[in-house]
């Protein structure tokens, strides 16, 4: 019996419908086959999460758990990420080099041949993690990471150091444009990729450097002695994160802010039968929330999993078998797990050879042999801790007995509120409530002072406007357990207004009596501490209201601006200066006078060749951080020929060198090594620099080398400036004073549309001196409180939907994904605890640390 095709039956309507239709044709021809990285392209949420700034930073984390993984099988020591200035990141580590080497696969004719480089690279599912040879414990497990974020890039640069050579090779959207290829020699080993994620992809393309920061910082802490470097070119940022303590460190700074119970244990156990490694850092502190984190390879898992069931469990029933037989428990109070918990600061982290999460996000993991070796390790050493030092067990136990006390005094607090004001409907008397019942539609003020809030009153929508005038400074809850909270009285009104209840057990979002919740403060010392109290408060003890979107911030403007007739509200300097610029092109024109003869820019013309020269000192002002002058770059470097600007900067011996390639720069290494010997290439930006010179043996040659990032986007940024018909002779030009001490005539003119001109140095000074004319005739006035406005300008400026500007209040600028949203969390939940705790030391710190951020400050 032979069997042949099958051929489908013929649908005369369907045919008919479908060439009406012009579409809906579902036949052999519609199916695709997508081949090589093409599908990671038109499907990249699949292997990233999103096309937002989760699936931006997961590109970063890809590379970077390559490095990490080499150094938990022991070849790698240093990892160094630096975020371009222009848009661009480099992962480089000092690990054993990708393989480059010919594929050896006769059976699979797509990669034969091909060098392992470019196969990592550009197919999916190929790495060195299948087998337990090359990684015993890794986090990557599917072989996708790097060969998607090449996918995923504008380009991709990969520098590879092994067996004596110094291999490289270049992609563009998955696609290899320059092949592999030696390009010199080298003792070093390691994995240099520099990679600039396709904004064809990305909606927004901009690294955010305080997101990879606590990465970083977070793996640094869980490999110990690994050294990990984080430059960012565009601002000039740099740190530098290595532990020899780690997993103590990382409780300590998740500790920061709080005073310590007693010294941080660490308890370390490993099974060479299971080739399991469990440790926990823990710490008991002064404070009232817990702080649990679970890692498994490294990887965070959010949801915990079999590994912080474990701790728990453990945690649980050691501690009360303790407290029992060191009789410490009074009366029938027994503590429980949360009780016991109080105050706990820990870290689990396990090493398994083959882990097993709850998809592909990896947040909970899921091996049942993890939570009975956890829970063993706990048991026995916490038990070998509490009996060796009982004074600080006494302590731990005191305080879970205090939490379980203050337990169940908050719970008779909240009854009796339920019971009153909850219960009977009734609302706080200083509460002027709106008239509409539509949740979704009514907003509730919390509004420093009465006098602020007897204005708010006057100038509001009564119909969907509430207000709660609140007296003074609130109860700093972060020093406070729940059942001192609650006999609060303000923050009772706040509850009772609010109408969701409070904490854990208690608290139900939907019962919310307003669809928003809008925190109006004063901009000074005393409004931003006071507004401070209520996040704090809201964090701690309302927390799902911040979850769902419902907590504001009024931002009242800075100035008020008046022009004549016109007048109008600002919110802040950027604004500030947009607006001036806009006032200043109102009816102004450019002349360019040369040679007896005068050309005109106006309008749009004008206002683009403003923002043109805004942007370009903007590149100047960055250049300027690396010691390098815009003038004399432009001026002395730029091709003649071409236009083009140098991508290197170059020093050895003292002298310097600009290169406009790569090519470039690998002829003049090989050129050095032939007559050298052998070279060592240092980035400067990540290392420090210095000038090149020989190492401290004097074996090789030491060549350091700065990327000019920056420069592929200024050359584009002057290419237009000239196309607008003016020379960087224009920007640069001076007036020197002539013998008689007058200056020369001006080239550069502007003629505003009222009063006199302004003559112009050189064209550098254009935008500025049109926002110099947008200040003519303007009277500035500068708010600094609510009590400084009448209700007519607070409707006008906080109140009026239509008009004002709110900041939401959220944890995580990233909500859609759950680890950085964690993280962020985690992150708030320690500076609050710094600002508002006991500990003066921290505070302190934090504030000197931060001050040079601080703007418009109430003196």
């Amino acid at each position: 019996m032979s069997a042949e095709p099958i051929q489908p039956r013929p649908n005369p309507d369907a045919e008919r419908n479908g060439a009406e239709l012009g579409e809906g044709r579902y036949d052999a021809e519609s199916i695709r086959v997508l081949e090589g990285l093409e599908a990671v392209r038109k499907r990249p949420a699949m292997y990233i999460g999103d096309t937002a700034l989760s699936g931006l930073h997961h590109l970063v984390y890809e590379v970077v758990d390559n490095a990490i993984d080499e150094a938990m099988a022991g070849y790698c020591r240093n990892i160094q990420v630096k975020l371009g200035a222009d848009g661009s990141c480099t992962v480089a580590d000092d690990g054993r080099g990708i393989p480059v080497g010919p594929m050896d696969e006769p059976n699979n004719p797509a990669v034969h041949g091909k060098s392992a480089l470019e196969v990592v690279l550009t197919t999916l599912h190929a790495g060195g993690k299948f087998d337990r040879e090359s990684y015993k414990v890794s986090g990557g497990l599917h072989g996708v990471g790097v060969s998607v974020v090449c996918a995923l890039s504008e380009h991709m640069a990969v520098e590879v150091q092994r067996d004596g050579r110094i291999y490289s090779i270049r992609l563009e959207r998955g696609k290899v444009v320059k092949p592999a290829e030696e390009v010199g020699e080298s003792r070093k080993t390691g994995t240099r990729v520099e990679f600039r994620p396709d904004p064809e992809i990305f909606t927004d393309c901009n690294f955010r450097y305080e997101t990879l920061a606590n990465r970083m910082r977070e793996l640094a802490y869980l490999n110990e002695g690994v050294s990990i470097r984080l430059v960012d070119e565009r601002t000039g940022k740099s740190e530098e994160f290595r532990f020899q303590d780690g997993l103590r460190e990382f409780v300590a700074h998740l500790a920061e802010g709080k005073d310590l119970v007693h010294k941080i244990q660490v308890l370390r156990a490993s099974s060479e039968a299971q080739k399991l490694v469990c440790e926990v850092a823990f710490v008991y502190t002064d404070g009232y929330t817990e702080t649990l984190l679970a890692f498994a390879n490294n990887i965070h898992n959010i949801d915990g999993g079999t590994h912080l069931t474990g701790f728990k469990s453990a945690l649980t029933r050691t501690m009360n078998q303790y407290a029992k037989k060191a009789n410490l428990l009074k009366g029938d109070l027994v503590p429980t797990g949360e009780d016991l918990r109080e105050g706990l600061v820990a870290v689990v982290s396990v090493k398994v050879p083959e882990p097993q999460f709850e998809a592909q996000t990896k947040v909970r993991l899921m091996n049942p042999e993890v939570e009975s070796f956890v829970e063993q390790t706990v048991n026995e050493q916490l038990g070998h801790w509490l009996e060796e030092n009982p004074a600080d067990s006494k302590r731990v136990i005191q305080k879970a007995l205090q939490a379980a006390t203050a337990r169940e005094a908050a719970r008779r607090a909240r009854e009796a509120a339920r019971k009153t004001a909850l219960s009977s409907g009734n609302l706080p008397g200083k509460l002027w409530d709106c008239r509409s019942r539509d949740r979704d539609a009514t907003e509730l003020f919390l509004v420093e002072g009465d006098s602020a809030g007897g204005s708010a009153k006057q100038g509001r929508d009564s119909a969907t406007q509430a207000i709660l005038p609140l007296k003074g400074k609130i109860l700093n809850v972060e020093k406070a357990r729940l059942d001192r909270v609650l006999s609060h009285e303000e923050i009772r009104t706040i509850i009772s207004a609010v109408g969701c209840g409070t904490g854990l057990d208690d608290f139900d979002l939907e019962k919310r009596r307003y669809g928003k919740l809008i925190i109006m403060t004063d901009a000074d010392i005393d409004g931003s501490h006071i507004r401070t109290l209520i996040l704090t408060f809201l964090f701690r003890h309302m927390r799902p209201l911040i979850d769902g979107g419902h907590v504001y911030v009024a931002q009242p403007p800075l100035y008020l601006l008046r022009k004549g007739k016109k007048s109008e509200y600002v919110l802040n300097d950027a604004v500030l200066n947009r607006k001036l610029l806009e006032w200043g092109l109102d009816g102004t024109r450019l002349e360019i006078r040369e040679g007896g003869k005068a050309r005109t820019i106006a309008d749009g013309a004008l206002r683009e060749l403003a923002e043109l020269i805004d942007a370009i000192e903007s590149k100047g002002y960055v250049l300027r951080r690396r010691n390098i002058e815009l003038a004399e770059l432009l001026t002395r470097h730029r091709d003649s020929q071409t236009g083009a600007l140098p991508c290197l900067r170059v020093l050895m011996d003292d002298e310097e060198r600009y290169f406009y390639n790569e090519q470039e720069f690998a002829e003049f290494r090989r050129a050095v090594q032939q007559r050298c010997g052998e070279v060592d290439v240092v980035d400067g930006s990540m290392l420090g620099g210095g000038n090149g010179s020989r190492d401290g043996d004097g074996s090789a040659v030491r060549i350091v080398r700065y990327e000019l990032s920056e420069c592929r986007s200024l050359e584009e940024l002057i290419r237009r400036y000239e196309a607008a018909g003016l020379t960087l002779a224009d920007f640069f030009m001076r007036r020197e004073e002539l013998v008689t001490g007058e200056l020369p005539p001006a080239k550069f003119v502007l003629l505003p549309g009222e009063g006199h001109a302004l003559e112009l140095n050189n064209a550098s000074e254009i935008a500025h001196s049109v926002r110099e004319l947008g200040r003519r005739g303007i009277e500035i006035k500068r708010f600094k409180g609510l009590g400084e406005m009448n209700s007519d300008e607070l409707w006008e400026t906080t109140l009026d939907p239509s008009r004002r500007s709110l900041l939401r209040v959220v944890i995580s600028e990233d909500p859609g994904d759950p680890e950085q949203l964690e993280t962020d969390a985690r992150e708030a939940d320690r500076i609050f605890s710094i600002l508002m705790g006991d500990n003066v030391g921290s505070r302190r710190e934090f504030i000197e640390a931060n001050a040079i951020h601080v703007k418009d400050l109430d003196v």
